[in-house]
């Protein structure tokens, strides 16, 4: 037996602690890193937030207290945007006046969920799998690989943990975003979307199946991918606003142009009566010319009488 240390770095609870003997420096934690005895951001860690989202500046400090009840419970780190809050305009404020003006969503990738996941199933003995993914057309049948250039109608997910089953499926005409196209003049499918629809549809239905496998875990936070359809809706009513705005400025009615028509005949009559019509510019009028007088009734009419001169006296000469 011999009481000299081993060389080997003692292991506590999944830590490695440095010895005596180690020769390899101890690495300082950064100003932002999350630390055991914090139960908040500090003004450090927000002030890196706030670089990395903008919106979080304006975040209530409540949504920022949950923000990192996220952080700390998922293991996720925030300044690797592996988790972030993202801000968005909450539409029923403008009718309820006790809604907020921003609803908050925490989100991560894909890759997140199955690290939670992937963790959570450790921490009890489990582990994750799947089961082969199902894709759906328009008729209802199931095909196991997507090769069709449409979309498909559906994916089904099923993530097992343990001995349970979660399945899940995704419906594109649920999570798919479309974007008002102004060349096109309609509402089309969003690029992404369009350039890999079996890709980004599967990712919603494994990130369902897989909130279902990791509830404590995974409740309340969702996948980009799961909120885009929320994204594009936000676009959309952001024009329609400022399209609402520009016609109140000039004089028209919310939502109808001046020349479309409605069930109950033309639009816009209100503010079409209310409207002066333009003023013609009026043209000068034309002199009229004098009369020509006629000749004979010259004749028949008096001549002017004119007046008498005085005759000049002459000079009288002096005798």
């Amino acid at each position: 037996m011999t009481d000299e240390p081993s060389a080997e770095p003692a292991v506590v609870e999944g830590t490695v602690l440095e010895t005596a003997q180690a020769t390899t420096p101890a690495v300082r934690p950064s100003a932002i890193v999350l630390r055991g005895d914090q139960d908040e951001f500090d003004h450090k860690q927000l002030s890196t937030l706030a670089l990395i989202s903008p919106g979080l500046a304006n975040a209530p400090r409540g949504h920022l207290a949950m923000f990192f009840h996220y952080c700390v419970r998922t293991g996720l780190d925030p300044f690797a945007r592996q988790i972030y809050m993202i801000g968005r305009t909450n539409w029923k404020a403008a009718d309820n006046p006790d809604e907020p003006e921003k609803t908050w969503t925490i989100q991560t990738g894909i890759d997140g969920f199955r690290t939670v996941a992937h963790r959570a199933a450790a921490k009890a003995g489990e582990s994750i799998s799947y089961e082969d993914t199902v894709y759906y057309d328009s008729e209802g049948n199931a095909h196991e690989v997507w090769l069709s250039k449409a979309y498909p109608a559906a994916v089904k997910v099923t993530v097992v943990r343990g001995t349970a089953r979660f399945p899940f499926i995704a419906r594109w005409d649920e999570f798919a975003p479309t974007y008002f196209d102004r060349k096109a003049g309609a509402y089309v499918v969003a690029k992404m979307w369009q350039q890999m629809p079996a890709h980004m549809v599967r990712k919603c239905a494994e990130a369902g199946s897989l909130r279902m496998a990791a509830p404590q875990d995974l409740s309340g936070v969702y996948t980009d991918e799961e909120m885009e359809r929320a994204d594009a809706e936000a676009v959309v009513r952001d024009g329609e606003e400022a399209t609402r705005r520009l016609r109140e400025a000039a004089g028209l009615e919310a939502g109808k142009s001046s020349g479309d028509e409605t069930k109950d005949g033309p639009a816009d009559d209100a503010a079409s009566a209310e409207k002066p019509a333009p003023k013609k510019r009026r043209r000068p009028a034309k002199k009229e010319a004098a009369p020509v007088p006629d000749a004979q009734a010259e004749q028949d009419q008096d001549p002017p009488k004119r007046k008498p001169r005085k005759r000049a006296e002459p000079d009288r000469v002096a005798s």
